[in-house]
């Protein structure tokens, strides 16, 4: 008679996230390190190593749609979790566009809000060749595990789309057959599950016969959704089997199934109920001692669920575990003999999952070409991070079936290789969907470790540390010397570009390396440094700077997998062709915020060259005060004598190459004679004479700006009244190189040395156009397929979400899309079409 074993509930989600910043502190300023010895540990130990010294950051990214044409924007938004909650560890993201060839096209680097997403764009370059492209999502913690990275596939279309050669693959069909558990035992009933794809990868229906080495047949078998489907088979001993599948032409092919063991053990997994799943355990006669005792191990997100130890020779053949209290997504289920050496493998999923459906409202619908339309939504959850998505939909009206947040932070992050159209598996929970959902969890992989490896002590090594803000770190040697400076500091000055100003200081340790953390700046920022010994404060001393992980970024392992080059463009009678054969050859028409319109006529007014100057080398407080092209005093012997001509009020005396510099009274800007020495201000700015000066925005001595010669000046900027937002008492004197100059200096002359670094990218708002203004005018057919795109939407007074579209010329039926993530980890998603 079969005996059930029970076991206790051990997962303790809340207990784990208070115990694991403490364990994550140390793996970030120390090297996790294990054991090498060959000495085995148990399945408990190793999972809770795992899970103190390996958090599981996921990401899932939105895309607006799939395919693009080179020129367009691709608009997204980014969700990373840990643990099913909004990530406390990495505050920084990293997105990056990857070609066929693993070149790195495009990068971004994004800064997490509070509930750890972010919107996000980039835009593909002209220049991009037709082709299969990848973007790719992940923070520099996951890059210790690269096959953690989201990565979805696109395709871009250029003109060079008819001309491009085309990759034949003739036809053909694979199928895999994969015993539960992992292996075909001799002399028991055993559950294979299978799975047919075709030459691109993608699902294929396929039907046959199971016959046995004899040629006897022994059953027929068919797939069900997505090319796959499951049988039941009784294996006998000394026999194989294969699998034959009629082809056109008369032809048949043949797939083997794996080699029957002669001993060994099943595992069978139940999991039609909603209340617990049930393992089943089976060993074959011969050597049947070998298994008699056995240990069920079930984990989750690396925190153990169940332990329990089996005796087969006491009729303990059935596990069962309750799902109340699990969290939702992969179980994997492990039997282990007595010497903790895997037997047996399954995954299943646990459905505890409840999605939030936003209350959608069509307060105006309006399908005509370039109408507005109008809709609201509310969420119960507060606060959330939402994405609002509104799509033509006159090429496709199926909904519910592409990946979207559910799918990716519960299913896919989990599995190896491609998932067709993973939504559907979260349309619902009737009994045919979670059948389905089994099927896939018997025929994907499994990747976030292999139990060998961490049972005998093998951790991956960590390379990379959790990043809560830019830093700035390198080594200081000796000039000339390879020796390091064991004492002294590194002084910074940061200047970003969107006016954030910085002064800090990183001491040396004794190892000559340095670290500046804590750095928050958009876009990019002038980095200015120096290196001091503090015993010789005159000695000459080189700092070097690592580069960050985005300014080194080039390459990429995550390459598309996947051709979905599936519209033929030259077929025009395809809507989806007439888009696209539409936008590849408008590719050079003019664009508003990057995003495609067509033919605009824009109103504008006429710029100075100085404005034109201004608008292209200063930001933010630079942009007041007087600017000056050095352009109109081509006989100026120095920027002084420049200054001089050009200001009046500004009083230049003593040595014309290193003259005394002061403001007067003069007409528009006011204020009075200084004459206070070298200092700095109230706000750490240097000045003389109560002047700040800047080369190009980063606060330097007026020695500095001795040195520049006016042809390589592209524009000065006279701040009187508006240098106190910068901090100098009497003015400022900004002065901005031409592109490309590089400063010049005496090869012991202690300064600073600049680079330019990479900041956080900033979102841009969607553009679209509004017809219901004249400021914009359309003269081509409007063909755009991204009609509505929200990466931040936000609630209104009464809470709800409210926005308007306007419709293109070509459909008259509209996909909304809204997904996300509350505070506590809740998921958010309703997709639908609007007709």
């Amino acid at each position: 008679m079969q005996k059930v074993c029970s076991a206790s509930l051990i997962f303790n989600q809340t207990t784990f996230m208070r115990s694991l910043l403490p364990a994550i502190l140390l793996c970030m300023f120390c090297q996790v390190s294990f054991s090498q010895a060959n000495t085995t540990i148990s399945p408990d130990s190793a999972l809770s190593l795992l899970n103190s010294n390996y958090p599981q950051e996921k990401v899932f990214l939105q895309t607006d749609k799939a395919q693009y044409v080179a020129g367009e924007t691709i608009w997204m938004k980014a969700w990373c979790t840990l643990e099913g909650q909004p990530s406390f560890l990495s505050r920084i993201l990293y997105v990056d566009l990857v070609n066929s060839n693993g070149k790195v096209i495009q990068k971004k680097m994004y800064k997490l809000d509070s509930l750890s997403s972010t919107p996000a764009e980039i835009d593909i370059p002209k220049e991009a060749g037709t082709g299969n492209y990848s973007v790719n999502a992940y923070t520099l913690w996951m890059r210790n595990f690269p096959q953690y990275l989201f990565k979805k596939d696109i395709y871009i279309y250029n003109s060079d789309y008819g001309t491009k050669p085309r990759v034949y693959k003739a036809p053909s069909v694979k199928v895999q057959f994969l015993p539960e558990g992992g292996n075909l035992v001799a002399g028991l009933t055993n559950r294979i599950a299978f799975k047919a794809l075709d030459e691109n990868g993608f699902p294929v229906d396929v039907k046959g016969d199971i016959v046995d080495n004899t040629g006897k047949k022994i059953m027929a078998f068919a797939t069900g959704h997505d090319g796959m489907g499951s049988l039941e088979l009784e294996v006998e001993a000394g026999k194989t089997y294969t699998a034959t599948m009629p082809v056109a032409g008369g032809n048949t092919l043949q797939f083997k199934l794996p080699a029957p063991q002669e001993d060994g053990i099943t595992v069978r997994v139940e999991n039609g109920n909603a209340n617990r799943l049930v393992v089943l355990l089976n060993r074959a006669e011969k050597n049947k001692a070998k298994y008699g005792k056995l240990i069920v191990v079930a984990q989750m997100n690396h925190q153990l669920v169940v332990r329990a130890a089996l005796n087969l020779d006491e009729g303990q053949l059935a596990l069962p575990i309750a799902k109340k209290g699990l969290p939702a997504g992969i179980m994997q289920v492990t039997v282990f003999n007595e010497q903790y050496e895997p037997l047996a493998e399954r995954l299943a999923f646990i459905e505890n999952y409840q999605l939030q459906r936003p209350d959608v409202k069509i307060e105006t619908l309006n399908k005509t070409a370039r109408a507005n339309s109008q809709i609201s939504f509310s969420v119960d959850a507060k606060p959330a991070a939402l994405s609002c998505l509104v799509t033509s939909a006159y090429t496709d009206t199926i909904t519910g079936i592409a990946e979207n947040i559910a799918s990716s932070l519960l299913v896919t992050s989990d599995l190896q290789g491609y998932v067709h159209n993973p939504g559907y598996y979260f349309k619902d929970k009737q009994p045919a969907t979670l059948h389905d959902l089994d099927l896939l969890m018997m025929t994907q992989g499994w990747r976030r470790f292999e139990w060998k490896k961490i049972l005998h002590n093998e951790f991956a090594k960590l390379d990379y540390l959790v990043e809560s803000a830019i830093s700035f770190g390198g080594i200081v040697t000796k000039s000339d010397r390879k020796e390091v400076v064991k004492e002294g500091k590194v002084s910074f000055i940061i200047k970003g570009a969107d006016s954030t100003s910085m002064l800090a200081e990183a001491s040396i340790t004794d190892k000559g390396e340095f670290l500046l953390k804590d750095i928050n700046y958009m876009r990019e920022a002038k980095v200015a440094y120096m290196g001091t010994n503090s015993k010789q404060q005159g000695f000459i001393v080189d700092v070097k700077i690592r580069p960050n992980y985005i300014d080194s970024l080039t390459k990429s392992a995550g390459i598309p997998f996947l051709n979905l080059d599936t519209t033929d463009v030259n077929n025009r009678k395809s809507l989806l062709a007439q888009y696209l054969y539409g936008q590849i050859h408008a590719i050079d028409t003019l664009s508003k915020e990057f995003n495609y319109l067509g033919n605009v006529t824009v109103k504008s007014k006429r710029v100075s060259k100085e404005d034109s100057l201004n608008r292209e080398y200063a930001g933010g407080p630079f942009l007041m005060g007087r600017g000056i092209d050095p352009a109109d005093y081509k006989f100026a012997r120095n920027i002084w004598s420049i200054i001089q001509q050009a200001v009046p009020g500004v009083t230049v005396e003593g040595n014309p190459f290193d003259p005394d510099v002061s403001f007067s009274r003069f007409a528009g800007l006011g204020g009075g004679d200084a004459t206070v020495d070298d200092e700095l201000s109230s706000m750490g700015v240097m000045q003389t004479n109560g002047i700040a000066f800047f080369l190009n925005e980063v606060n330097v001595t007026k020695d500095v700006v001795n040195t520049i010669l006016p042809e390589d000046v592209a524009l000065i900027k006279v701040l009187k009244n508006e240098g106190a937002a910068l901090g100098a008492s009497q003015g400022a004197i900004a002065i901005y190189t031409k592109k490309g100059y590089t400063p010049k200096s005496a090869p012991y002359e202690k300064s600073y040395t600049i680079e330019k670094k990479a900041g956080y990218s900033v979102a841009r708002e969607f553009y679209a156009p509004d017809y219901s203004k004249n400021e914009e005018v359309l003269t081509e057919k409007d063909r755009r397929t991204t009609l509505y795109w929200n990466g931040h939407i936000a609630p209104a007074k009464d809470g709800k979400y409210r926005f308007r579209f306007s419709n293109n010329d070509l459909g008259d039926k509209f996909r909304l899309v809204i997904q996300g993530l509350d505070k506590q980890g809740n998921l958010i998603y309703s997709e639908q079409i609007i007709r």
